[in-house]
């Protein structure tokens, strides 16, 4: 899946989109091409969802990619008090939903998502192919609100 994301965020040419990530590899391609806009901000997801709000306050459309426990759960205090007052631009792209992080623990398992994405007003969108989730991204960004896109594997072969 993410080389999928990585080839679509470097043919995908808008400076208001930013990337960010926690830690999850490299983005080589999209990196090569917008270093200023593919973050990797490290084992920091609080701080992650901090920074997107901050760009989405700014105008920018920010998707935020990483292991769905991390990121909702360590975000979540940020996300319900500031994304409607800083920026509601932001596009959840979270991988292992299906339980392939389980086997490193707790942490990386996310098991009510799908409530807390509800509690948080934010659809959820749960592509089955490649194509489908490329489509479901295209539409998120070209909307204004944030949106959750719900993954299995990580490294997919679609």
């Amino acid at each position: 899946m993410r080389k999928i994301l990585d080839r679509f965020l470097k043919k995908y040419n808008n400076d208001s989109l930013y990337f960010l990530h926690a830690d999850m590899w490299r983005f080589e391609l999209f990196n090569e091409k917008n270093t200023n806009r593919c973050i990797n901000v490290g084992v920091q997801e609080p701080n992650m969802i901090n920074i997107a709000l901050g760009l989405a306050s700014q105008g920018k459309k920010v998707i935020i990619y990483g292991v769905a426990g991390f990121n909702i759960y360590k975000g979540y205090e940020q996300l319900k008090f500031y994304r409607k007052t800083f920026g509601d631009n932001l596009i959840f792209v979270n991988a292992g939903a299906n339980g392939c992080y389980d086997h490193l623990g707790v942490g990386h398992t996310l098991d009510d998502d799908k409530e807390i994405m509800e509690l948080l007003d934010i659809p959820l969108f749960e592509p089955n192919t490649g194509k489908e989730f490329i489509s479901i991204l295209c539409n998120c960004i070209r909307k204004n609100g944030s949106y959750y896109i719900r993954l299995g594997w990580d490294d997919c072969k679609w």
